[in-house]
């Protein structure tokens, strides 16, 4: 007997900015982050879209692919402006895997999986929840020691 279990990923919540050239790309992201119920996002085919995005709110996460054109550009901007963002890049080949030299970027390689996108979505959002916790901790160990 096969018993379905059901993985909420509910507590995975933020907001996701993804940006492709492709449109099969955009929308079976869009599926991914709707059927797993992560959030609220935002699609963009082009880097120009994206920073129009970024004025205008406020991301968690972004998930773009290595071969769009001014990809290098975008990510040092988002890097300094939004440290706390997460990054999810897409990879048509693991040779590419010596492209990325960034910390806090998660990789997948080209064909998506939906099962593999929700992880990496899911782990995305718990490194910046740690994050947000560690630096909370800091916080209240500095303030501790001031007293």
């Amino acid at each position: 007997m096969w018993t379905m279990v059901s993985t909420s990923y509910s507590q995975y919540r933020g907001r996701i900015l993804v940006v492709d050239q492709d449109d099969w790309c955009r929308e079976f992201l869009s599926q991914v982050i709707k059927l797993c119920g992560f959030g609220e996002f935002n699609l963009a085919r082009s880097v120009e879209e994206a920073s129009s995005l970024l004025e205008q709110f406020s991301f968690d996460l972004l998930i773009t692919d290595l071969n769009l054109p001014q990809y290098h550009q975008m990510l040092e901007d988002i890097r300094q402006r939004f440290p706390a963002m997460r990054l999810i890049v897409m990879l048509h080949q693991r040779s590419q895997l010596q492209q990325i030299q960034l910390e806090q970027i998660e990789v997948v390689i080209k064909p998506l999986g939906l099962d593999e996108m929700a992880r990496k979505i899911r782990e995305a959002f718990h490194s910046k929840q740690r994050h947000k916790v560690e630096e909370e901790i800091l916080r209240l160990k500095r303030e501790s020691f001031r007293i």
